[in-house]
């Protein structure tokens, strides 16, 4: 369970006045980075169905 924390939680050395806050801020790092790829990734898989549903895909 810790190694799986590890990889959600950066181990940089700021410190943080509660450790709620670090916690907090890791996380928040991490959702907006899921969100980017997130939204990539469905932006090409909608333009490639919208594509292939008009005629222009491969």
């Amino acid at each position: 369970m810790e190694n799986l924390q590890n990889d959600f939680v950066s181990n940089e050395k700021k410190s943080y006045k509660w450790s709620f806050g670090k916690l907090l801020a890791s996380s928040l790092s991490g959702f907006i980075a899921g969100v980017i790829v997130a939204s990539l990734f469905f932006y090409a898989l909608f333009d490639l169905a919208w594509k292939a549903n008009i005629g222009l895909g491969m």
